[in-house]
C-alpha cells in the first residue's frame, strides 16, 4: 500500500512537471538506493559488523537452547524415577531457562536493532546529502529513488555514478595509513 501511495505520488509530481517542460529543461534522475548501499564500503563494513553480532547472538541463544534441551531429556529420563517434588524442581528449572532464553532473544534483538540504527543512520545520511550535493550541482529538476518507479529509461539512473562518488568521498575521509602512523611533530600542536 505505502509503494502504491508512492508510486501515485512520483506520476503525479512527473504530471505536474511535464506541464513546464515546454518552457524549460526538465532534468530527472533515478537512484538506486539500495544497490548504492549494497556497493558502499562503509555499508559493506557495517553489514559485516551486525552480522558478526547477529552470529553471536545465535550461538549465545544456541546454547541455551542446547541447555534446555538437556534438561527436558534428563527430566523426561528420571520422571519414572522421581518424586514430585523432584519434578516440579526440574520443570522450574527448564521454565526458567526457557524465561532466559526469552529473555536473552529479545534484549539481543533490542541490541542488534540499535546498533544497526547507530551504524546506518550516519551512512543514509551520507547518501542523501550526497544524491541532494549532486541535484544542485548537476541542475536536476527531480531525483528519486528506482523503487518509487514503475520504468524508467537507463539514461536516468544515477546509481552507478553515485556508487562512484560514495567511495571516493569516503576513501578522502579515512585517514591514510602513513597519515596515521606518523608521530605529530610538536609544532603541530602548537597549531
Amino acid at each position: 500500500m505505502k509503494k502504491l501511495v508512492l508510486v501515485i505520488f512520483s506520476i503525479a509530481l512527473f504530471g505536474l512537471m511535464v506541464g513546464s517542460i515546454g518552457t524549460e529543461t526538465f532534468k530527472f534522475g533515478i537512484v538506486d538506493a539500495n544497490r548504492v548501499l549494497l556497493n558502499y564500503q562503509k555499508a559493506i563494513e557495517a553489514d559485516k559488523i551486525l552480522k558478526n553480532a547477529e552470529q553471536r547472538l545465535k550461538e549465545k541463544l544456541d546454547a541455551f537452547g542446547e541447555e534446555i534441551r538437556t534438561l527436558q531429556e534428563r527430566r523426561e529420563k528420571a520422571e519414572l524415577f522421581e518424586s514430585e517434588e523432584q519434578i516440579k524442581e526440574s520443570e522450574s528449572k527448564i521454565q526458567q531457562k526457557q524465561i532466559e532464553y526469552q529473555q536473552e532473544f529479545e534484549r539481543g534483538g533490542q541490541v542488534l536493532s540499535e546498533k544497526r540504527q547507530e551504524l546506518l543512520t550516519p551512512i543514509l545520511k551520507e547518501l542523501e546529502e550526497l544524491i541532494i550535493k549532486v541535484g544542485k550541482a548537476e541542475n536536476y529538476d527531480l531525483i528519486i529513488n528506482k523503487q518509487a518507479a514503475l520504468y524508467f529509461n537507463e539514461k536516468y539512473d544515477l546509481t552507478d555514478k553515485l556508487i562512484k562518488l560514495i567511495n571516493a568521498g569516503a576513501e578522502k575521509t579515512e585517514p591514510k595509513k602513513e597519515d596515521a602512523e606518523k608521530p605529530q611533530s610538536s609544532t603541530e600542536d602548537a597549531k
